[in-house]
């Protein structure tokens, strides 16, 4: 019975919610079905315990009909008219947080029973409410866009003259809808491309670029569209100044987004920072964890009161590479209880063991890196990482050599990895081997010899273009050198 639909979306309720959803249940304009409410009752009585032994059939069959023997067929409809209930209040629920939207409908009511007076009155308070701004989001912008089609509607249908105005108001907002969605998901859609190799710019995305560039004036006050315009500018350009000048759009406007798009928004300018560095330009690296401290600093980057696995890593990762060694060890520490339960262990090690390997302790990052799981390929890459530079480090050249050709394996294996990730780490892999092959033979070589293969080994990284941990990289070349 554990794996019943119905058991598995109960468990997700808090008890709060599964005591509101017992008032659902017991609401006789919403259910009438006096199994359902029994049903509900014994759950609420042994929850959060919704094991085995508590929901087996035979016991919540017996919890609803108190007489008589196990019967299947008894049991699903009840099973299944609770499962639809719960739906519907999930869906209530979010109905019941968006004044708005109701206060929307109850006037889409007024007007069909004929309400003149108390229609007009909430129609313009509708208009006046604050979440009805035109510098507010593309969410925002649907809502006028429909609360504009309902005015057409009542000109339409009643002749209002006062509202003769709103058939071109609602294309208006409709466009602003239109192109907001469209360049959030353009965006989106470069970003990604980075990461899986088959992503697609949305179709009419250049359309949308055109009519914004040969309009830009009219758009430079929608914060949504303007802001999102030079986010989709910085994304597909390979200027840097670019970055800051939609940052400092964005700044402009970000009271006016909603904490979910500020969210997505400054995503985007990460994932453009992590391009950058991957590239090898590193004053992108210090962007980055100025952008992640602000976050922290805001509170942007808790949901719920949890922190991103990801955010997680990523902040480590950006901390280590500027050698903010103290400041990190107390954020792995700080955020750890942050992380969901089921990621808190994994990452845990995973960042721990980042921070051990940057300050060369790299046998007790070995140790924890031994206990993460490979559930994730981001995972899997990084520790495969962390592994390679400490073979080196630690010149166990046999392994390292091993770890090299199956990991090439693997990047031909995996045919969801973007072009830039696979040459990424297929070249950090092959330039550290051959790095590794040279180190294990100065004391066989001529110093002219291996100064020679030295300088090949240097014109090579020249020539390549995307290597991960360049920087790392570049700093054992200086240790060759020193040590020929």
């Amino acid at each position: 019975m554990k794996s019943n639909k119905l058991i598995r979306n109960l468990e997700k309720l808090s008890r709060k919610e599964l005591t509101r959803f017992k008032e659902f249940v017991f609401s006789p304009y919403l259910n009438k079905h006096e199994e359902v409410r029994l049903l509900v009752a014994y759950i609420s009585e042994i929850y959060p315990r919704l094991d085995e032994k508590k929901c087996t059939k035979e016991l919540i069959f017996k919890s609803i009909f108190v007489k008589g023997k196990y019967n299947e067929k008894l049991l699903a409809p009840v099973l299944t008219y609770t499962q639809r209930l719960l739906e519907q209040f999930w869906a209530f629920e979010e109905f019941r947080g968006d004044q708005y939207f109701q206060r929307y409908l109850y006037l889409r009511h007024l007007r069909s029973v004929q309400a003149f007076v108390p229609y007009e009155r909430l129609f313009q308070d509708l208009e006046e409410n604050p979440m009805h701004s035109a510098t507010l989001g593309a969410d925002k912008a649907l809502m006028r866009y429909l609360l504009a089609g309902e005015g057409e509607r009542y000109w339409s249908q009643y002749n209002k003259t006062e509202f003769e105005g709103y058939f071109q108001r609602k294309q208006e907002e409709l466009d602003v809808f239109y192109l907001n969605e469209k360049l959030k998901d353009a965006c989106e859609a470069l970003s990604r491309q980075e990461v899986k190799r088959d992503e697609r710019a949305p179709r009419l995305a250049e359309a949308v670029i055109y009519e914004i560039e040969q309009n830009l004036d009219s758009y430079r006050q929608i914060p949504p569209i303007i802001t999102y315009y030079m986010v989709y500018r910085m994304l597909s350009s390979n200027n840097p100044s670019f970055f800051g000048e939609a940052l400092e759009v964005f700044q402009r406007w970000e009271n006016t987004f909603s904490g979910g798009e500020v969210s997505a928004i400054f995503n985007q300018f990460k994932n453009y920072c992590l391009i950058r560095i991957n590239q090898g330009d590193q004053e992108f690296l210090g962007k980055l964890f100025e952008l992640y401290q602000y976050q922290l600093e805001q509170g942007l980057l808790l949901e719920e009161g949890m922190l991103s696995e990801w955010n997680y890593k990523n902040i480590v990762a950006a901390g280590l590479r500027l050698h903010q060694y103290d400041w990190v060890y107390q954020f792995i520490e700080k955020y750890k209880d942050s992380l969901a339960p089921e990621f808190k262990d994994n990452a845990y090690r995973f960042n721990l063991a980042s921070y051990h390997l940057a300050l060369g302790q790299h046998h007790e990052a070995m140790v924890l890196l031994r206990e993460v799981e490979y559930s994730d390929q981001r995972y899997n890459l990084g520790a495969k990482t962390m592994l390679l530079q400490s073979y080196y480090e630690l010149k166990e050249y046999d392994p390292l050599f091993s770890l090299t050709e199956s990991f090439r394996q693997l990047l031909m294996r995996d045919k969801n990895m973007s072009e830039n990730f696979r040459k990424g780490y297929y070249n950090l892999f092959r330039l550290t081997r051959k790095a590794a092959y040279l180190r294990s033979r100065l004391e066989y070589l001529t110093s002219d010899k291996a100064e020679l293969e030295l300088e090949r080994l240097k014109m090579t990284l020249a020539k390549t273009g995307e290597v991960f941990s360049r920087a790392w990289f570049e700093a054992k070349l200086l240790g060759l050198e020193e040590e020929i």
